[in-house]
């Protein structure tokens, strides 16, 4: 399903968790609130909580579900708490469609993919455009939904959509979706492209295997863009103990890749 239509849903995957870890992770960003279009980027290192609960099993299995060995953490790790990005947009390094290197998977397949975990979501919905991956899919302001719960859309048969899925959740579901997927944040209660959601708390981690996409991209989100520092010894240590850790991440891609920067879409 991430292959063929850019997403994943697990409905119910950290349902035992869920509010413990949003009690935890609100305790700890206090009244923190985003400043830019990133939400609260950069949480892993910034809170505990939230690095204490990657660890968790629900997490654990979430990404076992999707990928045959173990992945590497590529750092990008984002708190969302009352904050939606309401623009279509890629969260890849290259945003531009068939367009630079990641697009191209005759090497090495793209599996960059964010886990995005619903804490909190009373009046916020998660819009995604199916198979934007791996081509375009409809443009427009004047787009009709298919609106369908996180749950239902495990059993959805989505090579029959031709529009827009709007995913509403409920706390405790998540969703895996690939870096390329054009996708965006709603409220539900708000106007439609609103950037604030009244009970909105949701932690994102990205994983993947280990290939010149994740390092490309690793290298764009943490070295090229502001606001990310490198893991101390401590945190490094640790996902190493856990097999989550690659080596190559300390190193810029772009320091040999000079070429592929004119494909970087920096913001």
């Amino acid at each position: 399903m991430l292959k063929k239509q850019g997403f994943y849903p697990l409905p119910g995957a950290f349902a035992p968790v869920v509010s413990e870890v949003a009690r935890a992770v609100k305790k700890e960003i206090g009244d923190t609130q985003p400043t830019d279009s990133h939400g609260i980027g950069d949480a892993f290192n910034a809170f505990g909580s939230v690095r204490d609960f990657f660890y968790d099993d629900a997490v654990k299995a979430a990404y076992q579900k999707v990928f045959a060995n173990t992945p590497t953490f590529l750092q990008a790790c984002d708190v969302h708490n009352g904050f939606v990005q309401g623009n279509w947009h890629r969260d890849c390094a290259n945003k531009n469609l068939k367009k630079g290197p990641d697009w191209d998977e005759s090497t090495d397949a793209y599996t960059n993919y964010k886990l995005m975990i619903y804490l909190e979501c009373d009046d916020y919905s998660f819009c995604v455009k199916p198979r934007t991956n791996r081509k375009k899919l409809g443009d427009g302001e004047d787009e009709t939904y298919f609106t369908v719960s996180v749950e239902d859309a495990a059993k959805t048969d989505f090579d029959k959509i031709e529009q827009p899925v709007q995913f509403v959740p409920k706390p405790g579901d998540a969703v895996m979706f690939d870096l390329r997927t054009v996708h965006r944040g709603q409220g539900l209660n708000s106007e439609k492209f609103s950037k604030r959601a009244s009970n909105k708390l949701t932690l994102s981690y990205v994983f993947a295997d280990r290939n010149p996409h994740a390092h490309r991209f690793h290298s764009f989100r943490t070295m090229l863009k502001r606001g990310y520092k490198p893991f101390d010894a401590a945190i490094t240590r640790r996902l190493e103990d856990a097999g989550l850790w690659w080596d190559k991440l300390a190193t810029n891609y772009f320091d040999t890749h000079k070429d592929e920067l004119d494909f970087v879409v920096l913001k």
